[in-house]
């Protein structure tokens, strides 16, 4: 996997630096790593306790489509769906395979395919084991049942001050059944609206090769995106790269709250073209878990300008950043010890894995004034995972900071955390705790802390609370009713209590909260757990005054996702 983007290096003034040929130098750069990034370790040679374990003889792939033979027999609408979806092809299921015939049968293996079976999105169940054949001789069992692929999306979200966001277009993520993927969307935001056009190889040709396009055309921006990459595919893979770029031009607004009632907003006009190169190499790799280290190469050219508002006194937020190119170098390392739990009726109704995995990546960024900086600094990013399951509860928590740090102290950085605990009461019950918290300081325009419709509270609008600190959490129980409607959706009802909010350091802690009842749906035919949920409740805090609207709101929108 690759790191994200790290974000400490953001509002820092820095001077600039002219005649870099970006694109082209990373370009080469790929070229010439990606032969070395498909050198691969052979799965183990034993068992799953290091002893001698059967070979594999056969691998059987069976392949089931999105509505089983009986259920289309007499149902024409299921027959059509049949249809008209491109069963994925074998060969598509067999390269994600880590075992194979002549390999030795090891069950962490065995669980790692069909997690990355799984991870394509494609399926709506997948079952990898092995099983003796009646001559006696080991097979490998693959089962998949197909998911759904070609998806209309009609999505809509209605926030409590009446808001109307969604997307709406088309999503096919199983071109021809060759697992590649393409989106058109035409999408509204809070704040824009325009098309959404992605394009996306998972493997190129016969390649390992990872290939996205994506252009995000809206009201207010015009942003491009591009990757290439050779991933890790397994644990137990020793190398790979990574090549990304992006393109802004556009603008930003950026948002704060004195008091509940007055927004006010600035906006930032932004030129960016950052592009990014990283390898990796992993020497301890295995189905348990493993150790990687790489370096990075990022280059920016970047410039924020604060546009003319004279009715917001912006004294308290950031000047404008200058028009500049730099670059920096880092190392990282990542360690991971394996450790997953395959779950039904947790964030929706279909299946999912949950990630519980200990994990450390750390990495060490240089901002040198010879790649352009103001002032020579040092970046770090610290992020520590861990999860658990203890009897009928799955515990988790992950904590991520980082920071710039130059001969003045701290120039850039943040911290946030998050725990949750999810306890099945029943099958069909489920209570979850989440917490958790965050400060940034002088985090880059328009990257505030922004919560309320999508981010906790849920029954607040837009932009609600704005801030460089925050604080959300949230105690939700779900009653999974129905897991198959008609064949087409599961549906559950529930209740829950958010309380949270955000708020810029020299402002006092500014805090609301709501409690209700919910409504909520997901389709059994996806390949990923994901629900639509109708919430009604009261809202209470966040200095609404007596003479404000009502506190009893609705909205409609997205689960949220534990």
């Amino acid at each position: 996997m690759i790191p994200s983007a790290a974000p400490p290096f953001q509002g820092t003034r820095r001077a600039p630096v002219r005649g870099m040929n970006v694109a082209h130098i990373l370009f080469l750069l790929g070229l010439v790593a990606a032969p070395a990034a498909h050198a691969q370790a052979s799965p183990p040679a034993g068992g799953t306790d290091g002893i001698a374990a059967a070979i594999i003889d056969t691998v059987i792939i069976t392949r089931r489509d999105v509505f089983l033979p009986e259920d289309a027999e007499n149902n024409f609408i299921y027959r059509l769906g049949n249809g008209l979806h491109a069963m994925t092809h074998a060969w598509v299921i067999r390269r994600e395979l880590l075992l194979g015939a002549g390999a030795s049968a090891d069950s962490l293996l065995v669980a790692e395919s069909e997690r990355n079976l799984r991870r394509l999105g494609l399926f709506h169940r997948v079952r990898v084991d092995t099983a003796r054949l009646e001559d006696g001789k080991l097979a490998l069992d693959v089962r998949t049942r197909e998911a759904w692929s070609l998806q209309p999306r009609f999505t809509g979200r209605l926030a409590a001050d009446g808001t109307i966001t969604g997307a709406f277009g088309v999503t096919e993520t199983n071109l021809a059944g060759t697992g590649n993927a393409l989106r058109v969307w035409y999408v509204r935001e809070t704040d824009r609206d325009g098309m959404d056009l992605r394009l996306t190889s998972n493997r190129v040709g016969a390649t390992r090769l990872f290939a996205s396009g994506t252009w995000l055309n809206l009201s207010d921006r015009d942003v491009v995106s591009w990757r290439i990459s050779s991933p890790f595919r397994s644990l137990s893979d020793r190398s790979a790269f990574f090549y990304e770029g992006r393109s802004f031009r556009g603008r930003i607004p950026q948002y704060r709250r004195d008091n509940p009632t007055d927004l006010q907003t600035i906006e930032w006009q932004r030129r960016a073209l950052v592009n990014r190169f990283t390898g990796q190499i992993a020497p301890i790799a295995s189905a348990r878990g493993f150790l990687r280290v790489g370096a990075t190469i990022e280059v920016r050219h970047e410039e924020h300008m604060r546009l003319a508002n004279p009715d917001v006194n912006v004294d308290s937020l950031y000047a404008t950043v200058p028009d500049s190119v730099y670059g920096l170098i880092g190392a990282l390392v990542e360690w991971r010890r394996a450790r997953f739990e395959r779950v039904q009726r947790f964030n929706g109704f279909a299946e999912e894995d949950q990630d519980l995995s200990d994990h450390v990546f750390f990495s060490l960024k240089l901002a040198h004034e010879a790649f352009g900086y103001e002032s020579t600094g040092v970046g770090a990013r610290l992020r520590l995972a861990s999860g658990r399951r203890a009897g009928s509860a799955i515990l988790k928590g992950y904590v991520d900071g980082g920071g710039l740090f130059n001969s003045a102290g701290l120039d850039s950085g943040y911290v946030y955390g998050s725990g949750t605990a999810a306890v099945r009461l029943t099958d069909r019950n489920t209570t979850f705790l989440r917490a958790g918290g965050g400060a940034q300081a002088s985090p880059r325009p328009g990257s505030e802390h922004d919560i309320g419709f999508r981010i906790l509270p849920r029954l607040w609008g837009p932009h609600a609370f704005i801030g460089t600190r925050t604080l959300q959490t949230t105690l939700e129980h779900r009653f999974y009713l129905v897991d198959n409607f008609a064949n087409l959706t599961g549906i559950g009802v529930g209740a829950f209590v958010d309380y949270g909010g955000a708020w810029y350091a020299d402002q006092d802690p500014r805090l609301g909260g709501n409690v209700g009842v919910t409504l909520f749906g997901g389709s059994t035919l996806s390949s990923f757990a994901q629900v639509m949920n109708a919430n009604f409740g009261y809202r209470f805090g966040g200095g609404l005054g007596e003479s404000e609207e009502s506190r009893w709101k609705f909205s409609f929108g997205g689960g949220l996702r534990f």
